[in-house]
């Protein structure tokens, strides 16, 4: 029931009858019903505060929680509520569907489009300027000290999340066998058309939204709410979290490059590059491991730790170096608690 009563508060706020609320009995369908309904709020709360002047601080409208719910919940169980009936009119099994890599993939897409869509109108009915995010700007890529930061943040990131990454995974191979070898032998695809679909969601769809969401949108929502300290630490380990994987630490510390990238160079566009090559990489060696499982090489935990051994050295020094590297350049380019947020900055 505290989530029918929430429910019916939420649809009341966002200008609906209240007994839209009643949908929350369906649970997360019916939550993801409400979240999808449009907002028909002419007028915000924090409007009372900025009065005349508030549709100069579109970020004050912004409901952080509403945003995640449409990316984590909405999004997800609309698509698979109308894959689960096309099954059942199909008569098709629905759990052997959704274990299939390359439909995993497409939905995957499909699902980083939809939502896409919906947060770039959405932040245009908010009163946003999306060039004023720096998310327009290529001409910045002309500058070779940009490109020399984007190169160098995707090397030593790459670097860093190698090997600690490695490291990660063999000790944690000792305490969840079963886990590790079921992860080293997975593949995200099983043909040429999962690879395009993850390579395009990798390379372009994420990139392009992650960085929109968590460092244009959350990182600077937080900021000015809690400081921009403040605001990056919480932004990055969110960006961390939501990704459900053991790498926090790796993932973490690329959410933090990204954001101090973003206030130096003011522009959006930056951190998008730089997570856009750094999962290219990554595709790329994914790719690879995918035809080296696909010719039969199955890999044992046994194997897999042994082959590990005579690398740890190495792969220790790599992500020890790379990890000096990255805090000496986080305490030289770190923006002060008195910068002016990017979004500001590129309003004058």
């Amino acid at each position: 029931m505290p989530l029918v009563k929430g429910c019916r508060l939420y649809i009341h706020d966002k200008g609906y009858a209240s007994n839209w609320g009643w949908l929350g009995l369906l649970s997360i369908w019916g939550l993801s019903v409400l979240l999808l309904f449009p907002t028909k709020r002419t007028k915000f709360s924090s409007e009372e505060s900025l009065a005349k002047d508030s549709i100069n601080h579109p970020f004050n409208k912004l409901n952080i929680p509403e945003i995640l719910l449409y990316w984590f919940i909405g999004f997800p169980s609309l698509i698979l509520t109308i894959v689960g009936l096309f099954c059942l009119v199909n008569n098709i099994n629905f759990v052997e569907i959704i274990k299939n890599a390359n439909f995993n993939t497409v939905i995957s897409v499909i699902a980083w489009v939809l939502s896409g869509l919906f947060l770039f109108l959405e932040l245009r009915r908010f009163g946003f300027d999306l060039r004023k995010f720096g998310i327009f700007n290529l001409g910045i890529l002309k500058q070779k000290n940009n490109l020399k930061l984007i190169i160098f943040i995707v090397i030593i990131e790459y670097a860093f999340a190698w090997g600690f990454y490695s490291l990660n995974l063999y000790y944690i191979s000792f305490i969840f066998p079963d886990y590790v070898e079921n992860h080293i032998n997975e593949s995200y695809f099983t043909n040429v058309i999962g690879i395009i679909f993850w390579s395009f969601s990798a390379i372009v769809c994420a990139p392009l939204l992650e960085e929109l969401i968590c460092r244009g949108i959350i990182l600077q929502k937080w900021a000015m709410k809690w400081g921009i300290k403040a605001g990056i630490v919480t932004s990055s380990l969110l960006f961390a979290l939501y990704h459900l994987r053991f790498d926090i630490v790796p993932l973490f510390i690329a959410g933090t490059l990204f954001c101090v990238v973003y206030f130096k160079t003011g522009n959006l566009i930056v951190p998008i590059i730089c997570h856009s090559l750094y999962n290219s990489i990554v595709t790329i060696s994914m790719i690879a491991h995918y035809y080296s499982i696909s010719n039969g090489e199955f890999i044992s935990i046994n194997d897999y730790q042994a082959s590990m051994e005579p690398l740890l050295g190495q792969k220790a020094i790599v992500a020890a170096i790379s990890f000096a590297v990255i805090m000496v350049f986080l305490y030289r380019n770190f923006p002060k608690q008195d910068d002016i947020l990017p979004y500001y900055r590129n309003a004058k």
